[in-house]
C-alpha cells in the first residue's frame, strides 16, 4: 500500500472554513470519488473518511438544519448542466 500523508485535521479545518460553499462542494465530490476506489481492507489506514466527516459537518455548519441537502443540490445542478 502507498505511503499517506500526515493528514493535519486542524489545518484541513482550517482550509475548509476559507473555502467558499462552491469550493467545499467541490471537495465533497472529490473525496467522495476518492472514497469508491479505496479497498475495504484499507479503509481504516485511509485519511478521505476522516475528511468527508469534517466537509460534512462544514456543509452542515454552513446551512444549518438543511443536513447535506444544498450539497446534493448542487451535484443535480451540475448533472443537468
Amino acid at each position: 500500500m502507498p505511503a499517506q500523508s500526515e493528514f493535519d485535521a486542524a489545518e484541513f479545518a482550517d482550509r475548509l472554513a476559507a473555502m467558499t460553499d462552491e469550493e467545499v462542494f467541490a471537495m465533497m465530490q472529490k473525496l467522495e470519488e476518492a472514497s469508491e476506489s479505496i479497498a475495504l481492507e484499507n479503509r481504516d489506514d485511509s485519511d478521505v473518511f476522516a475528511q468527508i466527516a469534517m466537509v460534512e459537518t462544514a456543509i452542515e455548519d454552513r446551512f444549518p438544519g438543511q443536513l447535506l441537502a444544498p450539497y446534493k443540490d448542487w451535484k443535480q445542478r451540475r448533472i443537468g448542466a
